[in-house]
């Protein structure tokens, strides 16, 4: 392994993984290098101005495997008064792995008019070799997979808008625009003979307009230490806005956040459920595993029209002898979800895990996170909390 540092990043070149776990070793280690000793501090005081962090690490999930993945976090203020405002944050990454999946991610989550204006918008596209088990919690445990069974192309591309206001103090209201497009190539026996694939076939085109009711008092979206965050929102998909597909999407989102003693000691919870209605095209069924939310389960493995996670985690940032905060932390966390046709889920999925976190700007951290599952695991490699 070749590592070496260039204008503030660090590049990591002719690697050799024989496993997942020295594929995280190798992570940690890069991250290790821009953090700098341990006893780092980092500055709390956040006056503004326009920040820019470029990253390359290897990392592991179990939907791309082992892959190379790069960004850059970018991070700002905006108005004039720096001190009443949060950092609005631009996360751009690439990534292309050994099963030669390649995905690109743009995430904006912006503050305007001190924090009165919130909007954050997604751009993304996938194009990787996918596996598809079928629709339930049964479908989902079955071990059968690969070519001869669940395999398929999967070409992906989604763009997503939210915008809101707030109208009374913490209370925000807005809606959001959701265009996406699934195209599948190859499908194996499995999802040819499937009938939910059969009804919507192998080319899925979305688009969807919603609306927003949020509550939120958190000192810090991107990574807060404590506060609530409550939130409904309803989209509607239908064939007048241009879709294929005529179906709703409800989803509830509360976050809550306790400190615990100090600051960068915090007791995480959430709890989320996602509903639908209508005529549901299966790359659009609420799904338990991904990378931001039950970490360890194949992201799209267990699917149906209604789904339910909850976990809780432990945030902790250390402290150096001065007393100060360091840039290095961990975490750890347990929960799971179910999923089901109703709203009587079929089956309980636990989760469990622990992460690394460094800090590379102002409340922002880089994380490297280890979660297990039911039958399945996986490391993620990614900027900012899971939630």
């Amino acid at each position: 392994m070749i590592v070496s540092r260039h204008r503030g990043v660090t590049w990591v070149s002719r690697i050799t993984l024989p496993d997942r776990h020295a594929s995280l070793l190798v992570a940690v280690a890069a991250l290790a290098l821009i953090a700098g000793p341990l006893g780092a501090q980092t500055q709390r005081v956040d006056s503004g101005g326009f920040r820019i962090t470029p990253l390359i690490a290897p990392a592991y999930n179990p939907e791309m495997q082992f892959l190379i993945a790069g960004g850059v976090l970018v991070s700002w203020k905006a108005g004039p008064n720096k001190l009443r405002v949060q950092r609005s944050t631009l996360v751009s990454t690439i990534s292309y792995s050994t099963t030669g999946a390649a995905n690109v991610a743009n995430n904006l989550t912006a503050f305007f008019n001190e924090d009165r204006l919130q909007l954050s918008a997604n751009v993304s596209f996938k194009n990787m070799p996918d596996n598809y088990w079928g629709v339930g919690y049964e479908e989902g445990l079955s071990p059968e997979h690969g070519d001869s069974t669940t395999q398929y192309l999967r070409q992906w591309w989604q763009a997503r808008v939210r915008a809101v206001w707030e109208v009374r103090p913490n209370l925000y209201l807005g809606g959001n625009v959701d265009v996406n497009h699934t195209i599948a190539t190859d499908p194996g026996p499995r999802m040819t003979g499937d009938s939910t694939y059969q009804a919507q076939g192998s080319s899925v085109f979305n688009t969807g307009i919603g609306a927003v009711v949020q509550y939120d008092t958190r000192d810090v979206a991107s990574n807060a230490w404590r506060g609530t965050y409550a939130a409904l929102g309803i989209t509607k998909y239908g064939r007048t806005l241009g879709g294929r597909s005529n179906y709703a999407t409800y989803l509830w989102d509360y976050r809550h956040y306790i400190p615990l003693g100090r600051n960068g000691r915090t007791l995480a919870f959430q709890l989320k459920a996602r509903l639908t209605g209508g005529t549901v095209p299966w790359p659009e069924l609420s799904m338990v595993g991904s990378g931001a939310d039950v970490r360890g389960y194949v992201e799209g493995r267990f699917r149906d029209r209604e789904s339910l996670i909850g976990l809780i985690e432990y945030r902790h940032m250390f402290v150096r002898s001065a007393g100060q905060l360091s840039r290095h932390g961990f975490v750890a966390w347990v929960g799971g979800g179910a999923l089901g046709p109703s709203l009587s889920f079929e089956g309980f999925l636990p989760n469990a895990g622990a992460g690394y976190r460094f800090e590379l700007q102002p409340r922002a951290n880089v994380r490297v996170d280890v979660g297990v599952g039911r039958r399945s695991n996986g490391i993620y490699f990614n900027f900012n909390e899971a939630f």
